[in-house]
């Protein structure tokens, strides 16, 4: 792994993504449990909803040979991929899953502008984008 220097972003060139792979899953299905038992928690579900997008991103980064920075910012990693078929809706997805975990975890939130069952359907449907973002790249 780069390590950290002054000016520069920490690259991250191998993670283990049998390991990625797995805790993308728990975080998916911890996200899908909180939400049928108590769809208020919004702030939990949004957290494990960030962190399964940010390791499938990472995920497809490896499997393409992309060094990515360590961050936890989706804009970040989504602007390392082809930008083929991103449009600005799923900009505007990343960035207010990024903003709403973080603000969520760290500080007062506002209410994100959707439920917990549409933040997880928007969330499968952008995993699902982000399998197809290197077809014809």
């Amino acid at each position: 792994m780069k390590r950290w220097r002054q000016g520069e972003l920490s690259m991250v060139q191998s993670e283990d993504t049998d390991i990625l792979e797995r805790r993308a899953a728990e975080d998916l299905r911890a996200a899908e449990i909180l939400l049928d038992n108590d769809d208020e928690l919004l702030a939990q579900i949004g957290f494990h909803l960030q962190q399964f997008i940010e390791k499938r991103m990472k995920i497809g980064l490896q499997k393409h040979d992309v060094d990515y920075p360590k961050t936890h910012d989706l804009v970040m990693l989504l602007n390392l991929f082809p930008h083929k078929g991103i449009g600005e809706d799923d900009e505007i997805f990343a960035y207010v899953l990024s903003r709403f975990a973080v603000e969520s975890r760290y500080s007062a939130f506002s209410k994100p502008p959707f439920n917990g069952q549409q933040m997880l359907d928007k969330t499968k449907k952008f995993a699902d984008l982000i399998e197809t973002l290197w077809d014809d790249a």
